[in-house]
């Protein structure tokens, strides 16, 4: 009889398991999954993009201090929950916070953000506390 010792993908499936049994046994306390969002770093800011359907932008909070972005809103209420018998909603609900961080500081006074079909998109401008100056060389002879 040949012996093959158990690997790791044997393990893996236990563990996936044990993932699903805890998430299970977990009560649903409207606790939100924080939202993906794409961040693309540029020369001189950083986009960040998310999607929020069913979002107006009256229902969302934007904070930005030094390098550190919070977004933060609450998703509207099902208005057949109030009257309705029995439930089961796959929606998120309930509040939602997330803070992110730019490799850099932020100027505050430039940050734009636009909602779009759903879609959240935020440029996150680079502060420039001493911007480059420009200085011209002069050559041997030469007036201002």
């Amino acid at each position: 009889m040949h012996f093959q010792p158990l690997g790791p993908r044997f393990f893996a499936s236990f563990r996936t398991l044990r993932e699903f049994e805890q998430l299970r046994a977990e009560p649903d306390l409207g606790r939100v999954t924080p939202m993906p969002f794409a961040l693309y770093t540029r020369e001189g800011d950083v986009l960040l993009r998310t999607m929020l359907p069913g979002f107006e932008a009256k229902d969302l909070d934007l904070e930005v201090k030094d390098d550190t972005l919070t977004l933060s809103g609450r998703y509207r209420s099902e208005p057949e929950g109030e009257t309705a018998l029995g439930e089961h909603v796959e929606r998120p609900r309930g509040e939602f916070r997330r803070s992110l961080r730019a490799p850099f500081e932020i100027d505050e006074a430039r940050v734009q953000a636009r909602l779009a079909r759903g879609v959240l998109e935020i440029e996150l401008p680079r502060l420039l506390k001493n911007p480059p100056v420009k200085i011209q060389v002069q050559s041997e002879g030469q007036d201002n």
